[in-house]
């Protein structure tokens, strides 16, 4: 008997604990027997919730008691069912009916304003405050991402099918993470378990979905429905009302102005009186890319509304490729802390529709303390413009208490040591939604595979901190090697610096970077490089060194270098791989080398990301290059390449003998209005919140270790992005200089500009110049030059829908330069951008003296990348 008493407490201690646990299960169906998927069920006494699967089905673990249940799904009647849970599961399956509409009476008169005008005036006028309704809260948060391959070329599928990969495979990751929110701009998350099939566990970060809110302006760079400036970007119209929890619930139809990228088009629903979200369903793009999002929203804490269950559909397709990833996110566990100052019961008055009531006075004089009061406690009927006033105060109060006020978030996201190792008996009693076939079937191959998966993304992750083997290869696609316990050697190789110029030929670079890093605050990196060249039969050698010391935020860099090396007079201004083909198949060669023995100093240190401060100098003898070879793919007739000698309409032929200079710069770099966000307590700049201003100052020194060159140089810059609202965005790249006195130097020394002769373009949009000759207007004078780059929305071919919503971008840039020779040049264009996803076309018309010049076509890379 004993040994039997044994044998049953062993068996139970096995069991799977899901057999054991007891909570409520079942299926949701439409009044026509099909099966609702993410259908929502809440319990409101403990705060938890789930969604149901695909396939409609739906299980929830609950301890025994008495709960009321809530199921539901946008577009059907709401269902509260009362449920006694005790010993195992109690079977519930639910029949949602078609929600019944009920349309008030209105009088329709020719000049009416929609009713939904006025509802939405209200909650535009109530979103900042449901932002701070909350000092803090927490909840658990369960996600689950699904993914396909729905298209692939058929090449590509035939040859993964002959390697024995399953195309129809569905990918599915889940985790549960336990998340916070602080007012005014804390989160935090802690991923407490994570199983995946087809991604590793660090590509599954749930909040990156479910951390915004429709109460802001924006979301995800697309303008909400709440936004202040929402009527500028949509239409409502009322689709009626229905009852439910004993509130009235209206349905507004949301339309875009003009459908495309960063609007949302879809049904709203809000709550009469306190004006926030009942329920969304959303769908909108992202270059081509369809989404759609549907939320959820139930009272978790007196009039606390928060969202329950979320799901985000993606679908695309690109180069033949098409795929679509849903993600299901389902809140519950929510503990709650109101913000003691506000409250719900607001009256809102839209002075629009109704007569406005009296000013409040101490809101008008800036009094916040008695204005809150008044509005929330004593319940003075206040207009939408007061009220908006009121929270924005309010809110800018808050942020004047913060220590740092120029950070807009605070995240901080960890995934627990154990996130993976949870087994499948742990995720059968913690998931809320149940498995689809499909995705059982998905895990059950990464079952078998997950280990050999997991440990060769293990070891490319050693190999990316470590380094690899050499192999043979590695001299060609080079390689990233472990040389000693902190030392690390990166190799390029040298498909990358193989290349040919008429000075040099063939030529090639070999070069790699050493780095050595002693803790976070010390470094040193020292890259050496050898190049040669076949037709100028030199050997060239140079050292690049930098020692990095302190925080990134209060960082010094310190670099020397020095060597016997070839450079071009505007330094990178020729691509090499661009000039490698139009020298072998074109019969032009742009770039223009000169030869220099040099030593080089430099120190920059910055301050909080806002300023960079750099000063540094260089002493360097430069000798003349020539022509070496003409050799050539195809000999085009009547075409010869040009000497190696830059040709300026200032000086004419940029000629120079050897040559000393020494030359000192002094450079300024500042954002003044710069932003940060925070991650795991590191500041990231958000570089778009604030204009860069630079100043630089070169001094050429006469008669310092021989030096030939005497000149004051001062430049100003600003580098900018001006956001038009959702319509245009304008980058602006300007530059104005001059050069002091009677300035004395050679031609490599003037201010030379970012000209463009080859037909492949700069990923940059204010990089260069599309077809300005390169040097012929380089200046020892005064000079002003402007790139410009200006996003719409939609322009001409984007004015058809299906052009749009496929990802189609237009764009026009205008650059300008004046300097004592550019006669007023410029250059106006337009573009067509993220053709194929990949590609961008710029045609370009070039003016000079306000009359035509040049008309060309540049290729080039999307600007979305």
């Amino acid at each position: 008997m004993q040994h039997v008493n044994y044998l049953i407490l062993m068996l139970v201690s096995v069991l799977p604990s899901g057999l054991w646990a007891q909570g409520i299960k079942g299926t949701i169906r439409d009044n026509e027997g099909n099966p609702m998927p993410f259908a929502s069920i809440y319990v409101k006494e403990i705060g938890t919730g789930t969604s149901s699967n695909l396939e409609g089905n739906y299980e929830l673990s609950l301890e025994p008691g008495n709960y009321q249940v809530t199921f539901q799904f946008m577009g059907y009647k709401t269902q509260v069912k009362t449920v006694s849970i005790g010993d195992g599961f109690v079977t519930e399956d639910i029949v949602m009916q078609p929600r019944v509409i009920e349309l008030q009476s209105v009088e329709v008169l020719s000049k009416a304003e929609d009713p939904s005008y006025t509802i939405m005036r209200k909650a535009i006028a109530k979103a900042r405050y449901h932002l701070l309704q909350n000092d803090n809260y927490s909840a658990e948060v369960y996600m689950k991402g699904t993914g396909q391959i729905t298209k692939i070329p058929w090449l590509f599928r035939r040859r993964l099918q002959k390697e024995g990969v399953d195309t129809t495979q569905v990918f599915t990751s889940e985790s549960v993470s336990k998340i916070y929110f602080e007012r005014p701009n804390t989160f935090k998350e802690k991923v407490i378990s994570v199983r995946t099939s087809g991604q590793d566990a660090e590509n599954a970060n749930p909040n990156a979905y479910v951390n915004s809110s429709f109460y802001l302006p924006k979301v995800r760079n697309a303008i909400s429905p709440l936004s202040p400036r929402a009527f500028s970007y949509y239409k409502f119209e009322y689709q009626g009302s229905f009852r439910e929890r004993g509130y009235e619930i209206n349905k507004i139809k949301v339309t875009p102005r003009s459908k495309g990228d960063d609007v949302f088009e879809g049904t709203i629903y809000i709550r009469e009186n306190f004006w926030n979200i009942h329920s969304l369903d959303f769908t909108t793009s992202s270059y081509g890319f369809g989404i759609r999002i549907r939320q959820i929203f139930a009272p978790v804490a007196n009039e606390t509304w928060m969202p329950v269950t979320y799901q985000f559909d993606f679908q695309g397709s690109i180069l033949g490729f098409a795929g679509k990833y849903a993600y299901l996110a389902s809140v519950s566990n929510y503990q709650v802390t109101p913000n003691e100052d506000l409250d719900a019961s607001v009256v809102l008055v839209d002075e629009k529709i109704d007569p406005a009531p009296e000013e409040i006075a101490v809101i008008k004089s800036g009094n916040l303390n008695e204005g809150v009061q008044q509005v929330f406690k004593e319940e003075k009927a206040v207009s939408r413009k007061q009220f908006r006033k009121l929270m924005r105060k309010y809110e800018q109060q808050e942020r004047k208490k913060q220590k740092e006020q120029d950070i807009l978030y605070d995240y901080h996201f960890n995934i627990d040591s154990l996130a993976t190792r949870k087994d499948s008996v742990y995720w059968a009693r913690i998931r809320p939604v149940p498995l689809t076939a499909k995705e059982i079937k998905g895990y059950k191959r990464d079952d078998s595979t997950y280990v050999v998966e997991k440990a060769r993304a293990e070891a490319d992750s050693s190999i990316r901190r470590n380094g690899q083997k050499f192999r043979l290869n590695s001299l060609v696609m080079g390689g990233y090697y472990k040389v000693g316990k902190r030392l690390r050697f990166n190799f390029p190789g040298l498909l990358l610096y193989t290349r040919f110029n008429t000075v040099e030929g063939w030529n090639f670079d070999i070069t790699g970077t050493f780095q050595w890093r002693h803790d976070t605050v010390n470094s040193v990196r020292i890259r050496p490089y050898l190049r040669y060249g076949f037709a100028g039969r030199r050997l060239y050698s140079k050292l690049e060194t930098q020692f990095s010391v302190g925080r990134p935020l209060q960082r010094s860099n310190f670099t020397i270098s020095a060597g016997y090396y070839v450079e071009q007079f505007h330094p990178e201004v020729v691509g090499a791989l661009g000039n490698t083909l139009t020298t072998l198949f074109l019969e032009r060669n742009y770039t223009r080398l000169y030869e220099k023995d040099f030593v080089k100093v430099g120190w920059t240190k910055r301050f909080r990301h806002k300023v960079d401060l750099s000063a540094g100098f260089e002493y360097s003898n430069r000798s003349e290059l020539f022509n070496n070879t003409d050799y050539t793919f195809f000999n085009v007739k009547d075409r010869v390449f040009s000497p190696n000698r830059p040709v300026s309409k200032e000086v004419g032929v940029g000629t120079f003998q050897n040559s000393g200079a020494f030359i000192s710069t002094l450079s300024v770099r500042t954002r003044p209005w710069l932003k940060f966000g925070k991650y795991n307590g590191q500041l990231i700049p958000l570089d778009r919140t604030s204009p860069e201003l630079r100043i630089t100052y070169r001094k050429g020194l006469n008669k310092v270790f021989n030096s030939q060159v005497d000149f004051d140089h001062l430049e100003f810059g600003l580098k900018a992005d001006i956001r038009l609202g959702v319509r245009a965005r304008i980058d602006l790249d300007m530059e104005v200089g001059t050069f002091l006195g009677n300035p004395q130097l050679l031609f490599v020394d003037f201010k030379h500009f970012r000209g463009n002769r080859i037909p492949i373009i700069p990923i940059s949009d204010t990089g260069s110049f599309r077809s300005l000759e390169y040097y012929h207007h380089s200046t020892k004078q005064e000079y002003v030059s402007l790139l410009t780059h200006i996003r719409f929305r939609k322009l001409l071919l984007t004015h058809f829908p299906v052009l749009r919503l496929g990802g189609l971008k237009e764009n026009l840039f205008i650059n300008y330069l004046h300097t004592a020779t550019a006669d007023n040049y410029i250059e106006a264009g337009y573009i067509i951008d993220n053709i194929f996803r990949f590609l961008r076309l710029d045609f370009v018309q070039s003016f000079q003296g306000w009359k035509p010049k040049e008309f060309a076509v540049r290729i080039g890379i999307t600007s979305v990348f």
